[in-house]
């Protein structure tokens, strides 16, 4: 426990000097969006991310931390049973490490997800043929991984927008699937 706790202290310190330090030219955004994302059904969500520079370099490395979270109000049936009234949810902590071009008003991210995938779905289930009710709940947790290609345009220096998408490169059996979506980024820092 005491080398995670200096592990985490090491890692906001480092980030917090890399921030610190890259504020000069690149700067540090809030991003926000919408998605539609799924394999088998079709989910509806949204996404957060805070990216830090890595550099002050116009083509630069970059950390994010991002959140994601998608929706599917649709009931699911097997052959002798039936959820209704469910909500199946996805959440998506990660960590990103990617590599950022810059070109005018155009900015094109490159990214590696690495976090987790959280299933989790509640409703009733029932079976009409035995007449069997009762409330269902299940949350599952995977490791998750994959590919981000971000294209932005800049408005501004304050303001972007931009396409998200995500692929993934690990199966599970909840099907945390493709995401793609579009967002909006503003600059927290911005150069002078």
């Amino acid at each position: 426990m005491y080398l995670v706790n200096k592990v985490i202290l090491a890692l906001v310190l480092c980030v917090s000097a890399t921030t610190l330090w890259c504020q000069k030219t690149n700067s540090n955004n809030l991003e926000i969006g919408v998605i539609a994302a799924g394999d088998e059904a079709l989910y509806y969500g949204g996404y957060s991310k805070y990216t830090t520079p890595l550099s002050q370099n116009k083509h630069h490395f970059t950390l994010a931390f991002s959140i994601v979270a998608y929706f599917d109000f649709k009931g699911e049936s097997e052959p002798n049973a039936t959820l209704k009234n469910d909500i199946d949810m996805r959440l998506l902590p990660t960590i990103n490490f990617g590599y950022s071009l810059n070109f005018n008003s155009v900015q094109i991210n490159f990214e590696v997800p690495v976090g987790a995938s959280i299933a989790i779905t509640k409703g009733t289930l029932l079976n009409k043929k035995i007449g069997f009710k009762k409330t269902y709940s299940n949350t599952e947790t995977f490791f998750n991984y994959g590919l981000s290609f971000s294209p932005k345009y800049k408005l501004n220096s304050y303001n972007s927008i931009g396409i998200y998408s995500f692929i993934p490169l690990v199966s599970d059996k909840a099907q945390s699937g493709y995401q793609i979506g579009v967002g909006w980024t503003k600059n927290i820092s911005v150069k002078n």
